[in-house]
């Protein structure tokens, strides 16, 4: 089978635009990037790949290939080919061919095009369509925590929010939430997103669109005719999405949603600040989840260091010393004021080797943790 470095090597020197393409997105998959950025300057374009959240040049392509790439991904994305002034959106479904028998999940591919001084500078949003992974059980969840968040999402009704800044993985958690949902009782099961990241069997699922024809408020309303016994709110963004799903929450539907708010406490804080009178806190909001990225080190190769284990770097993790990521989570029941800890979370995961204490500070920060986030 190909690696992502051969497919790589010398790709720089193709000059058919499709092929080089191609390449890209071959590796891309391979190497299991979440986007890939393609950006001009004066004589070339650097395309990177970010992997577990962080930035990588894997290439650069000279800039004779910039227009050829561009308008390949364009065509791919039913986008303007002609339109090089103006910022445009798309997506196409791309299929990696069968390389020595190893077969791929198609990827949906969200394209975003932006005019730069030097060209037009184009970032793709790789999704894998299989979300057999999407579950509970991958995202690491302790085992307590794990049991409180499936025994909320047993309950016929309320509100359950995940939290956290932007990138931090709430709307996979959401995804892993529907799935365990959908492996009990019969449910009709419909949501509001933007945009649709992954299409689940089984579930409604409804995109707001840019002409205003489907908007956050106007589904909302809808969905509650479709006679739903989940709702899935993509974000609680505004007045009317919080009005719904507090309406829905408190008239037997299980709604989950997102919030932006820096740890699971403040969610409540938050929700009266948008107007929600405090005395239905406790009788809407059955649990909030903040949760933070870090990745995972590679079992591999890590070595123990003063601070728990340290990445080192080997071939099967492509010298990063890390390979994938994992969620440090706090939960919070408004209702019993029961909190669990995201730095009692991390340190568990530093102990075990499971992250490194970097990765934690990088974070979430230092404070709480001390000396050496508790490993020994």
């Amino acid at each position: 089978m190909i690696g992502a470095n051969e497919l790589l090597s010398h790709a720089e020197t193709l000059t058919d635009p499709v092929r080089l393409t191609d390449r890209i997105l071959r590796a891309g998959l391979l190497m299991h990037a979440s986007d890939i950025h393609f950006d001009p300057d004066a004589g070339s374009v650097r395309v990177r790949f970010r992997i577990d959240g962080e930035l990588e040049e894997v290439l650069r392509i000279p800039g004779a290939m910039q227009s050829g790439v561009v308008g390949r991904l364009k065509v791919l994305a039913s986008l303007d080919i002609a339109e090089r002034r103006a910022p445009q959106d798309g997506g196409f479904t791309w299929r990696m061919p069968d390389m020595g028998g190893a077969r791929f999940s198609p990827l949906d591919v969200r394209m975003a095009t932006l005019p730069v001084r030097h060209g037009e500078r184009v970032t793709l949003r790789l999704l894998e369509t299989d979300a057999e992974r999407l579950t509970l059980d991958n995202l690491g969840l302790s085992e307590a925590d794990h049991a409180v968040f499936s025994e909320v999402l047993a309950q016929p009704h309320g509100l359950v929010l995940l939290t956290g800044p932007t990138g931090s993985g709430k709307t996979t958690t959401l995804y892993a939430a529907i799935r365990q949902l959908l492996k009990g009782r019969p449910l009709n099961i419909l949501t509001v997103e933007d945009p649709i990241e992954y299409e689940i069997p089984g579930v409604g699922q409804a995109e707001v669109d840019s002409s205003d024809k489907v908007n956050f408020s106007k589904a909302l309303k809808s969905l509650l005719r479709h006679d739903p016994d989940v709702i899935m709110i993509g974000e609680i963004r505004d007045v009317d999405s919080l009005d719904a799903a507090v309406k829905s929450a408190l008239t037997g539907h299980l709604v989950l949603s997102t919030l932006h708010t820096n740890d699971a406490k403040s969610s409540v804080t938050r929700l009266v600040d948008m107007g929600l009178d405090p005395h239905l806190v406790p009788a809407t909001l059955r649990l909030a989840v903040a949760q933070r990225l870090v990745r995972r080190l590679c079992p591999k190769c890590r070595v123990k260091g003063a601070n728990g284990f340290e990445a080192k770097g080997c071939p099967e993790c492509g010298g990063r010393g890390y390979a994938g990521r994992i969620g440090l989570f706090e939960l919070y029941d408004p209702s019993t004021g029961r909190l669990t800890s995201m730095r009692d979370d991390a340190k568990a995961k530093i102990e075990s080797g499971v992250t490194s204490w970097s990765e934690v500070v990088r974070a979430i920060g230092t404070d709480g943790l001390g000396n050496g986030g508790g490993a020994r």
